[in-house]
């Protein structure tokens, strides 16, 4: 499975806001990731209409997540920056040769699509940020006793 680059840029920004818990200007949230000011919009567009961030107006306005971390999957911001989660689709059309075999194909990729499906669903954003801490503890106490 390879993801759009919005998609990559769209769990970064969640990301992100989940670690800053608070409202971050959008520029700021930019530089951050580090895409342009008007790419970070047309990708917090898709999020704010899934309902994963929120826009804050005045002076201290920005962007800020609308649900809890652990309410995020990975599978549910695939699914609103993609409209699908999936594996991939067969090209072209197949040789009357192998014809079974490509439709034996297409149901293997099915099943695997939806065990994809089934654990990124299991993947949220507080399951990232929370595994991050515990390798950095773990990173500290390799470094202590070297």
């Amino acid at each position: 499975m390879q993801l759009n680059r919005s998609t990559d840029y769209a769990i970064q920004m969640l990301l992100y806001l989940a670690k800053a818990g608070k409202t971050v200007s959008s520029s700021k949230l930019a530089a951050a990731i580090g895409v342009s000011h008007r790419y970070l919009l047309q990708i917090s567009a898709k999020l704010r209409a899934a309902g994963f961030i929120r826009a804050a107006h005045g002076s201290s306005g920005g962007l800020k997540l609308d649900k809890a971390p652990e309410e995020i999957s990975l599978y549910d911001i695939i699914l609103s920056m993609e409209g699908a989660v999936r594996t991939g689709e067969i090209c072209g059309s197949p040789a009357l040769e192998i014809e079974q075999e490509i439709a034996t194909l297409e149901r293997m990729y099915h099943s695997v699509d939806g065990m994809l499906g089934q654990a990124l669903k299991e993947i949220m954003l507080s399951d990232i940020l929370d595994k991050t801490e515990i390798w950095k503890e773990s990173f500290r106490s390799d470094k202590e006793i070297i």
